[in-house]
């Protein structure tokens, strides 16, 4: 079997893996193991220069439709957003959890693999890949 074929077939048995849409999780729910003696963190909006507003408003309207950010009455937890300008022209609505969420999580001992060790274990390796998610930054 060459290699084209096996790909044809690798990406004709999981079709729906690569229909370019924005994908979901339906295994459960994600949870954050936020300490117990945290108290909630709410922090002001950022300025928003005005020539972005528009912009930012129709790609949050389009996050909501996708199901990717939800409507809450009130909340006493609150993140500012940072807007990032894609190379495309588009923009990116990120949030700086670092002022607030990250500061209060339990973090995950487990050590992350360093990135040399990582690219030693493909020596002799005779095929490499490139996966890009989809609004990558929205994965858990």
């Amino acid at each position: 079997m060459n290699v084209s074929h096996a790909v044809n077939e690798l990406f004709f048995s999981y079709a729906e893996m690569f229909y370019g849409g924005l994908g979901r999780f339906t295994g459960g729910r994600a949870r954050l193991a936020v300490r117990a003696d945290a108290a909630p963190v709410f922090c002001r909006a950022r300025p928003l220069p005005y020539a972005l507003r528009e912009r930012v408003d129709a790609e949050l309207d389009a996050m909501l439709r996708a199901g990717v950010i939800e409507p809450v009455e009130c909340s006493d937890w609150a993140t500012p957003l940072v807007i990032v300008n894609k190379s495309d022209g588009a923009i990116r609505i990120c949030a700086d959890y670092k002022v607030t969420l990250n500061r209060v999580l339990s973090v995950d001992k487990y050590p992350v693999p360093k990135i040399d060790d990582l690219l030693s274990q493909l020596g002799g390796s005779k095929f490499f890949s490139k996966i890009d998610l989809s609004q990558a930054y929205n994965q858990i």
